[in-house]
């Protein structure tokens, strides 16, 4: 009975909540017209005549700013950087961004979250998100839950460390969120989709999913100079799994004021909620009592198997602002301010099984005697965003030397609070679950304030950065960056500050360098060098009791060869790579046993040990033969391993958690250009996976993942104004398990799933 009253509840409320959004949001632009205009006759309206058109929007991106922070062509960049442009996204039929990020070429998805996902082997999760920008800065307004795309306009996924441009971030490289922005002239689309898992699990009348978006804009009443934007989300969107539940709700406003064509100001807001049932994914259960390397031996439950109760409970609310200002200055030089505050809550409430503890008889990890003694777990974590950058740049031109000198800084802060309301105990052993048929809803949670903590970390940055971007004659291309940053952090648990106080200052100096040289006008090599640097967050001190640990930095070298024809329809990109990531903090296993420097008795004794390395090859490819057919394809070789530890030598040459060396992606459409399926169109991909490591190479838990293929498919019509799909994800249903979430949890892939959409247009 539970699940269909939190079934219902969450329909009905998607419902109201997506029937007043669409109500307002029509309403609204209609109403600030008559303010403004107060007209007194009435007006005849003339509907434009639709013509169904055969071609396919490109999903070829010719320039991109997010590389050098201005307009450039992709064939000029001496870097990798892969788009998915709202064409693509929207032949996808995503909903979320997750539906995506398997398309993407060098980036893993390791859990549905926005940061859950790896670039060439270096992970982005945690608490911080720093690989991550909304308009090239960082701060996301929800940090569990996926991200809706309704109001995306791309995806830029730059690899590779950029710490020049963008300041402190993890080495793999970063996905820029490029949304939507204010039109001036009058659109506005609507769209619906409906879903149904379809596969071996099917449960009828629970696995159903919905949403409705509305995307309107235009000028604001008859002006000139004000124009508006609001989208709105709302969605029911449970995953396959058992009883889950689901439930978002998105609004994005925008202006825009231009007092002239290169002089105006945007402000976007953004106002989102995430509700859904906390899931833990499935149990590895170990036969030969051992859960390292290749001789592990590990089986699951059937893959439908839930071990959280209905009542747990992930919570997930953020709101935010962003202004861009862009302005003429005189002698040639442009302004650009740009701004971004966020303020975010996540809460889960839970009886969790993603702690080695849980096991009875105890183990530290999952055996096929073993039975879930689940750990009460609630946790609220708070997250603020300050950010802000400012720059000028100009173009030179002296005849055959041409340069674009970017001069900026950067600046701003984060607090990171991670409130542990409770952190067990675990369920008596009377109440303990099984791996395999777990009994669950039987005990209700208990008193709160064990192992409370309340972590409070506060980070600063400030940076100051030049850029030149330079063309020598008509053939060489080079670029050089210079960036300096100065970072503060500190903290503390407030419970219990005495052992839990710690602060660091940093500086650091970063460096890019790149090379293109047109050997034609359709083949052109590139080199390039960067770095990036990301300071210590965690309370750490080495045996002096110092805590000013130096920044963990990344260094990449990379090249390859870009080629495109002269009309753009084939566009294909071979690079290579290695990236070495150092100053990676470990803990060393022992304690201070009396005051040391800043450290207190008990206090953990940490230092910087090893390396980790990637390696690889990634080849991408775009081909349009023809205006209704075109294909998007890629494939990669990735070897992330540790290549150094001084306290684990043994873990030398072993894989990344998360980070499997073989993946690629193939997604093509066709649109039937004549006959009775005119206006008719078909679509392909499929997602490859290879085999990947869960746990960690450095202790005890360290086992193989199989590789995974899944194919989607699509049908398209278009008829007038409106246009229908239907998306069919995982077509084979193929059993699979997707990622490690933890050491001990998967995540499990979901299964075949149908989604019906239509859009209207006007």
């Amino acid at each position: 009975m539970s699940r269909t009253v939190i079934s219902h509840g969450v329909s009905l409320r998607f419902v109201a909540l997506a029937g007043s959004a669409l109500a307002l949001i029509l309403a609204a632009p209609r109403a600030v017209a008559q303010e403004a205009d107060q007209p007194t006759d009435e007006k005849v309206v003339k509907m434009d005549v639709f013509k169904v058109s055969s071609d396919i929007d490109s999903y070829h991106q010719t320039t991109s700013s997010m590389a050098s922070k201005i307009p450039m062509d992709l064939k000029e960049l001496s870097s990798s950087l892969s788009i998915l442009n709202s064409a693509a996204i929207t032949d996808r039929n995503a909903v979320t961004l997750v539906d995506v990020f398997g398309y993407v070429v060098g980036a893993t998805q390791s859990q549905g979250n926005i940061n859950g996902f790896s670039f060439r082997g270096f992970p982005n999760t945690g608490s911080y998100t720093q690989n991550i920008q909304f308009d090239g800065l960082m701060g996301a307004t929800l940090k569990k839950a996926a991200t809706s795309a309704a109001n995306v306009d791309s995806l830029e996924f730059l690899k590779g460390p950029n710490g020049v441009l963008y300041g402190q971030m993890n080495p793999g490289g970063l996905l820029n969120i490029v949304t939507k922005s204010p039109k001036e002239t009058r659109e506005t689309a609507v769209r619906f989709t409906v879903g149904t898992f379809a596969g071996e699990f099917k449960n009828a009348g629970e696995r159903n999913t919905e949403s409705v978006s509305v995307d309107t804009t235009g000028p604001v009443g008859r002006s000139k100079h004000l124009f508006f934007r609001f989208v709105a989300d709302a969605s029911s969107s449970p995953s396959s799994r058992p009883g889950n539940w689901g439930s978002a709700l998105s609004f994005y406003p925008s202006l825009t004021y231009k007092w002239s064509r290169e002089t105006y100001l945007t402000v976007k807001a953004e106002v989102s909620e995430d509700f859904r049932r906390q899931d833990d994914g499935v149990i590895p259960i170990f036969t030969n009592n051992t859960a390292f390397g290749p001789t592990a031996y590990y089986y699951t439950a059937p893959l439908n198997t839930v071990y959280n109760d209905t009542k747990d409970k992930a919570t997930d609310r953020g709101s935010a602002i962003s202004s861009y200002f862009h302005a003429q200055l005189p002698g040639d030089w442009t302004l650009r301010v740009q701004t971004r505050s966020v303020w975010h809550l996540d809460v889960v409430r839970e009886f969790t099984v993603n702690n080695a503890n849980v096991f009875s008889p105890s183990s530290t990890y999952g055996k096929p005697t073993s039975l879930l003694r689940r750990q009460y777990n609630y946790v609220k974590n708070g997250h603020r965003y300050n950010y802000g950058d400012l720059n000028i740049f100009r173009v030179f031109d002296t005849g055959k030397v041409s340069q674009t000198l970017i001069l900026g800084t950067g600046a701003g802060g984060e607090f990171f609070g991670n409130t542990r309301i409770a952190f067990g105990p675990n369920q008596p052993l009377a109440n303990a679950v099984a791996l395999t048929n777990p009994l669950l809803d039987q005990l209700a949670y208990p008193a709160d304030g064990t192992g409370a903590t309340n972590q409070n970390t506060y980070q600063t940055a400030f940076g100051q950065y030049i850029s030149d971007q330079i063309k020598v004659g008509d053939k060489l291309h080079l670029s050089v960056g210079l960036r300096h940053d100065s970072a503060k952090v500190h903290g503390k648990n407030t419970l219990n500050p005495a052992l839990t106080t710690f602060a660091s200052k940093t500086t650091s100096t970063t460096k890019q360098f790149g090379v293109v040289y047109d050997v034609t006008k359709n083949i052109s090599p590139y080199f390039s060098y960067s770095q990036s640097i990301k300071p210590q967050v965690a309370i750490a001190y080495d045996s002096s009791g110092n805590s000013n640990f130096p920044p963990e930095s990344g260094e990449q070298y990379e090249g390859g060869i870009k080629f495109d024809t002269a009309n753009k329809d084939l566009n294909i990109t071979l690079a290579a790579y290695e990236i070495n990531r150092t100053n990676v903090l470990v803990a060393s296993g022992t304690n201070f046993t009396v005051p040391t420097g800043s450290a207190q008795v008990g206090q953990a004794i940490s230092r910087l040990d090893g390396k980790q390395q990637s390696r690889g090859v990634e080849f991408e490819v775009q081909w349009q033969p023809m205006p209704n057919w075109q294909m998007q394809s890629g494939f990669a070789y990735s070897k992330a391993i540790i290549a150094a530890s001084t306290k684990n030598p043994n873990s030398v040459g072993l894989d990344l958690a998360n980070a499997p060396r073989r993946t690629g992606n193939f997604w093509t459409r066709y649109n039937f250009a004549t006959g009775p399926l005119h206006g008719a169109g078909v679509g392909l991909g499929t997602i490859y996976v290879g085999q990947a490591w869960a746990g960690d190479p450095t202790t005890t838990v360290y086992y193989r993942l199989p590789g995974w293929v899944r194919v989607d498919s699509s049908l398209f019509y278009k008829w007038k104004n409106y246009d229908f799909a239907l998306n069919i994800q995982n077509l084979f249903d193929r059993r699979y398990i997707s990622s490690s979430q933890s050491a001990l949890t998967l995540n499990v892939g979901e299964q075949r799933k149908l989604t019906l959409s239509m859009g209207v247009r006007f």
